[in-house]
């Protein structure tokens, strides 16, 4: 109940910082789901904030979105890495097993 009352006392400003650090750790854990919720949960939030204090924050959400679509390209070249070389380990494994 106090949690509750805590985030309610929150500017809506102070919230989008909050959600915009929570993706980063997220990014980091790579917890892509729970990203891709809180980046809907974000713009939400967004339409919160006073048109006055707007601007910086859709920018700093933009920079956020900007690094959750740079982190999980490296993910998938990452895993896409992973997968060839698993693909050439299952190649040459068969021939082996074959030849």
């Amino acid at each position: 109940m106090v949690a509750s009352k805590a985030v309610m006392t929150e500017s809506p400003g102070t919230v989008v910082r909050e959600m915009s650090e929570c993706i980063d750790a997220l990014i980091g854990q790579g917890e892509w789901v729970e990203v891709e919720d809180m980046l809907i949960r974000l713009r939400g939030a967004l339409l919160n904030v006073p048109e006055a204090e707007r601007r910086e924050l859709v920018i700093e959400a933009q920079r956020c979105t900007d690094k959750v679509a740079t982190e999980a390209e490296k993910a998938r070249e990452a895993l896409s890495e992973r997968l060839s070389t698993l693909k050439r380990g299952r190649r040459a494994r068969s021939a082996y097993e074959n030849g």
